[in-house]
């Protein structure tokens, strides 16, 4: 707020000065030194701006009555040397970064009957239909103020950590004890724009991307799973350049493995279309 102030000022000053310059006000220098200074701000700020409002117009107005389905997950980075490690999808046929949906907490109720928020049953697990998970549907016009909710970090899970323990300790594909504790670094939120799903309606994906940070305790532990990848299908290991085509190995000229896109978005801190 006090930078935009701070930018306008100059502008309105220049302006005062105009009216009471001797020359007309329209053709004083002041005046027009004013307008350039105020449409150069305003092609800076929808520079800056422009997917914002282009998210605007369509969550408030192009699809201000349609539900679109939300959701939001986190994403491990775990890499040794020029490998990263990805585990099996337990519902789809592909590998991915270990990670998966944040959950809601008691008391999320409250945004949900506010904004007319439904869950999404459809998504099932090995125990059932998942639920609490931020997988939901929510109309158009209440986009905006649920990710305003969102962001609060209230009444919702904010920790990487459960997703992190039962798709690699609970597995057994990692050593509880010496992973009991891990460090991670956020690196960045990747969005994708409003697309249209396979399965069909409009839909939105948000990642948060971490990188696990590996101690001396745990590397070796990393190395030796690194040599027995090949023993299960649980979990592989890939380098850059297999993610960035999806798991098409150039050399043999095949699909060694299949890779969800989620991945690439991960490794390149972006979306893309595949």
């Amino acid at each position: 707020m006090k930078a935009t102030l701070a930018k306008i000022t100059l502008p309105i000053i220049l302006l005062l000065i105009g009216l009471f310059d001797k020359e007309n006000f329209f053709e004083s220098s002041f005046t027009r030194a004013a307008v350039i200074i105020i449409l150069t701000l305003l092609v800076n700020f929808l520079y800056d701006h422009w997917s914002e409002l282009g998210f605007f117009f369509k969550t408030k107005i192009l699809y201000r009555n349609k539900e679109i389905r939300l959701s939001i997950s986190y994403l491990f980075r775990i890499k040794v040397d020029n490998e990263y490690l990805l585990v099996k999808s337990r519902t789809r046929e592909y590998y991915q970064p270990v990670g998966g949906c944040y959950k809601t907490l008691p008391g999320a109720e409250k945004i949900y009957d506010k904004l007319n928020i439904k869950p999404d049953r459809k998504f099932e697990i090995e125990k059932g239909i998942a639920k609490n998970d931020l997988r939901v549907y929510v109309e158009g016009k209440n986009v905006i103020d649920f990710f305003k909710w969102y962001d609060t970090k209230e009444d919702r899970e904010t920790s990487p950590w459960r997703e992190f323990c039962e798709e690699l300790l609970t597995t057994k594909i990692l050593p509880g004890w010496e992973f009991r504790y891990i460090d991670y670094k956020f690196k960045k939120t990747v969005k994708t724009p409003i697309i249209d799903m396979k399965i069909g309606g409009k839909g939105m994906f948000v990642y948060d991307v971490y990188d696990l940070i590996i101690n001396t305790e745990q590397e070796p532990i990393l190395r030796e799973l690194k040599k027995n990848a090949s023993n299960g299908k649980d979990f592989i290991w890939v380098t850059d350049e297999i993610i960035q085509n999806l798991g098409h190995d150039a050399g043999a000229k095949s699909f060694k493995h299949e890779i969800a896109d989620h991945t690439k978005y991960a490794q390149n801190l972006k979306y893309s279309k595949s």
